[in-house]
């Protein structure tokens, strides 16, 4: 038995840390895998992005006579590239899901290398494994989310003490390089954070100045493509919205609900009470050597993040949830950079002995695989209760349909966003098309309008489904419609000439657009 111990012991140390991050992978992926269509809202919108660019591309025409161009260096175009690539691949209606894997396992595997680069706690990576899924997550802001772990690997590398070789030159254009084309909002932080650590952490000004001039061009293009695609369009309002107070933030409903924020009920407060119990055992077992077992770099970079999401607005012009977006990367650089349990020291906590390191990492890739677990069990509810009826539908739409989108459901219970609401986006992922709302028509999208094409039905009827008249449906000939059996009563009584096609009692149903008969001359 002792034998068996000592092996068991020797080959965890050993292979501790890939076993976790495999694990950790393979949890993060499960709720992804419940279902093609996962609770992320602006999911469908991304990836019928990605048919545009190949349809305008090709030169196929579009209805209504609507034309669209490529802006290849816009800073949102990592994701679509990502996505053209499973394009290929992959049945359009499953790149989205695809992505959400590719997206999954890449914050995982960084949140792991980057904890052993540093010599960071492992139990602690498999804790920030839970934080992929937070409420950016499941509004489906893709591209926001491809830049999540190229910024984590952006802090380590710019902290890093290297010569500066011609191979560090050319890893931190392209890392660089790869946020720009991630996001604008992640291009800007790692600026702010270059040079904020530069001074900070007292790095050699002759080296930051070094490193500042590899990346002028990328911040000219950055300047050049911000001042294109922030010029006014006549599709999209422009406003500033502040939700809560600047500096009481920390002490509200607030907080909880930007680290996570995706699932109502016991699951998220308990994950973050336990991130939270997890970082102040921490300081405070190692409270007599704390300057030797934190990492300066994490903390200030999870301050950096904390301190964005204290002082910005909710909305600023079209972006939503601006301060909010930054809470799950600060809390992840807390936790990497707060002093772990499982370091390999003896001493003992609150008068007990500290369990075996093995056993603290094993209980958080336990805790890491229950929160991912539970997940799973939401997302294959949401996929049994309110998903029957689609597939269908798209599977009977004809090539290149007109479809316009109405969800009755808004509010599910088990989520803090609105999962169904850019569902029926799918029409134009897998058969092309128009679709009521297109992402096109925002000006830093990776396909746009090629001029502000005129909306002639009524707009935010993605938000608002019972404001559809009988004008708009001139526009469409199908409409793509979720709701319960009471919902879908009251719209064919409304509106006689929407003719059933699929799903009769299901939530999902396609109808017809139905032209009035011409008068007889």
């Amino acid at each position: 038995m002792n034998f068996a111990h000592a092996w068991f012991h020797t080959l965890w140390q050993r292979n501790a840390r890939r076993t976790i991050a495999v694990g950790c992978a393979l949890a993060a992926v499960l709720p992804i895998l419940t279902t093609p269509f996962p609770p992320a809202t602006d999911l469908p919108q991304h990836v019928a992005q990605v048919r545009l660019w190949f349809e305008t591309w090709a030169g196929v025409s579009q209805p209504n006579g609507v034309r669209y161009v490529v802006q290849w260096w816009t800073p949102y175009s990592l994701a679509y590239l990502v996505m053209g690539g499973l394009w290929q691949l992959l049945p359009p209606v499953r790149v989205g899901q695809a992505m959400l894997v590719v997206l999954a396992v890449a914050w995982t595997l960084t949140v792991h290398w980057v904890a052993a680069r540093r010599s960071r706690s492992a139990a602690a990576a498999a804790l920030a494994t839970t934080l992929f899924f937070n409420h950016t997550l499941y509004w489906g802001f893709v591209s926001f989310a491809a830049g999540m772990p190229l910024f984590l690997l952006w802090l380590h590398t710019t902290t890093t003490d290297a010569p500066l070789t011609r191979r560090r030159q050319a890893w931190l254009v392209g890392l660089a390089a790869a946020l720009y084309a991630a996001h604008a909002l992640w291009f800007a932080l790692a600026l702010v954070w270059f040079g904020l650590a530069g001074v900070a952490l007292r790095r050699p000004w002759r080296t930051l100045v070094y490193e500042g001039i590899w990346l002028l061009p990328l911040i000219a293009l950055a300047g050049l493509m911000y001042s294109q695609i922030g010029q006014a369009t006549t599709l999209v309002e422009h406003k500033t919205i502040w939700l809560s107070p600047v500096g009481w933030r920390l002490f509200t409903p607030w907080l909880p609900a930007s680290v996570y924020g995706g699932l109502r009920g016991w699951l998220e407060p308990v994950a973050l009470g336990i991130l939270g119990a997890w970082m102040a055992a921490g300081w405070l077992y190692h409270r007599h050597q704390v300057s030797a077992a934190t990492d300066p770099a994490l903390l200030l970079g999870g301050g950096l993040c904390l301190a964005a999401g204290l002082v910005l607005p909710y909305q600023y012009q079209y972006t939503i949830e601006l301060a909010e977006r930054w809470m799950p990367m600060a809390a992840t650089g807390w936790l990497l950079g707060s002093p772990g349990l499982d370091a390999p020291t003896k001493g003992r906590l609150f008068g007990m002995w500290r369990l075996p390191v093995w056993r603290l990492q094993a209980v958080a890739v336990a805790g890491c695989v229950a929160f991912c677990g539970w997940t799973a069990l939401v997302w294959q509810a949401f996929h049994r209760s309110y998903l029957p009826g689609l597939p269908d539908a798209l599977s009977a739409l004809p090539p290149r349909p007109r479809v316009v989108g109405l969800d009755f459901v808004k509010e599910i219970p088990a989520f803090t966003r609105r999962p169904l609401m850019q569902m029926p986006a799918y029409a134009q992922v897998v058969q092309g098309g128009g679709y009521s709302l297109s992402f096109a028509k925002f000006p830093q999208s990776f396909v746009r309008y090629e001029t502000d094409t005129a909306v002639r039905w009524t707009d935010g009827l993605e938000w608002s489904p019972e404001r559809l008249t009988e004008l708009d449906l001139a526009y469409f000939d199908f409409a793509l419609v979720v709701g319960d059996r009471w919902a879908h009563e009251r719209l064919q009584v409304r509106f006689p000439r929407l003719q059933l096609v699929t799903g009769d009692g299901q939530p999902w149903r396609l109808y017809r657009v139905t032209r009035p008969a011409s008068p007889d001359r």
